[in-house]
């Protein structure tokens, strides 16, 4: 099989388990202990981000309802530790993931020209050198977001995201069952989206890659370029390849951009619907206001975790093509032996 035929191959939405399962497999033991400083670093974020939302019930109340100067104090200081712990554990995530991610870039570029290495005169034959390398470079990146997504989408804003409706829940459960009927008109948006995706994702780094080869190889080249006078020809052919790439990322960024509106509208209606009601349980009815202020903040912060797992499953899509292709590379057999 050429890398050519192979790189046809259409990726199935389970192969996502099956690419994680062989990365894990091939690197989890060597980053084991920054994977556990990360995941740590993450679930403090998603607990402090509950407790901001949690303890806005007793400010309301204790503060400005039953006016009590003596909770002033250790309901700002919980607030401020909360703001500090998750400052330092969000950057403690942020430089434990950028090395692992940078460690796995540099350890998949020494591999896939290895493997290159052992392969046979015939593979060089089929294969273009400049879009080989072009394609290389920029599939390992793949190998490093799909892991980094992964592990943030389900330790921060999975997590949170059950914390932060944990508390909704804590504080009125029946403000919580209506403000949950956004989520599956929001999954079928995304399962829609992501169909969507996943063909077009392809096209574009193959077509990325043939840019950026060609490219590398008529600069490498120039020399036979100006020879055969082939300057304009290679002109028109890279500028055919650059309008089609060109094209090709708008229409990525027009069907993943149909996330936004489409949550933020359905956001707005779950928040209106809270206000609405919530407001006429405090002017008719009269009950303290601390438990809505507290259900309003967690229903707030819970539409960025619910936004970022919803951009998480279009994200991986480009990320799982990616590092599809460079195992579909690594994966190859030499066809012939070399003396």
């Amino acid at each position: 099989m050429t890398v050519q035929t192979s790189l046809k191959l259409k990726v199935q939405p389970t192969e996502v388990s099956a690419v994680l399962r062989r990365i894990l497999a091939e690197n989890g033991k060597e980053y084991r202990w920054t994977y556990v400083v990360a995941v740590a670093c993450l679930l403090v974020v998603s607990g402090t981000t509950a407790f901001t939302a949690w303890i806005m019930a007793p400010m309301i109340n204790q503060i400005f309802y039953e006016r009590r100067s003596d909770m002033i104090v250790w309901i700002c200081a919980g607030f401020m530790a909360a703001s500090v712990l998750r400052g330092f554990a969000g950057y403690g995530q942020a430089v434990a993931l950028a090395r692992i991610g940078n460690n796995l870039v540099a350890r998949y570029q020494k591999r896939s020209f290895d493997h290159l290495m052992k392969l046979g005169v015939d593979f060089f034959n089929e294969t273009r050198s400049g879009r080989l390398a072009a394609q290389v470079n920029e599939n390992v990146g793949g190998i490093r977001d799909l892991l980094s997504l992964t592990l943030t989408s389900i330790s921060r804003d999975a997590v949170s995201l059950v914390a932060l409706v944990g508390v909704m829940i804590y504080q009125d459960p029946v403000l919580s069952l209506s403000s949950l009927l956004i989520g599956p008109p929001l999954i079928w948006a995304v399962v829609y989206i992501t169909r969507r995706l996943r063909k077009i994702n392809r096209e574009s780094v193959l077509i990325n890659s043939r840019l950026n080869g060609s490219v590398q190889e008529a600069t490498q080249g120039i020399a036979i370029v100006k020879a055969f006078t082939l300057e304009d020809e290679l002109a028109r052919r890279i500028g055919i390849m650059a309008d089609t790439a060109e094209q090709r990322n708008n229409k990525i960024a027009r069907v993943a951009e149909r996330l936004s509106p489409i949550s933020e509208i359905l956001g707005g209606l779950a928040v209106t619907a809270v206000l609405a009601y919530s407001g006429y349980r405090a002017l008719v009815l009269g009950q303290p206001p601390g438990a809505v202020f507290s259900f309003i903040t967690a229903l707030i912060l819970a539409y960025d975790p619910a936004r970022r797992l919803a951009r998480t499953q279009v994200g991986m899509e480009r990320a799982l093509v990616n590092a599809r292709m460079i195992y579909e590379l690594l994966d190859l057999e030499p066809k012939q032996g070399d003396a």
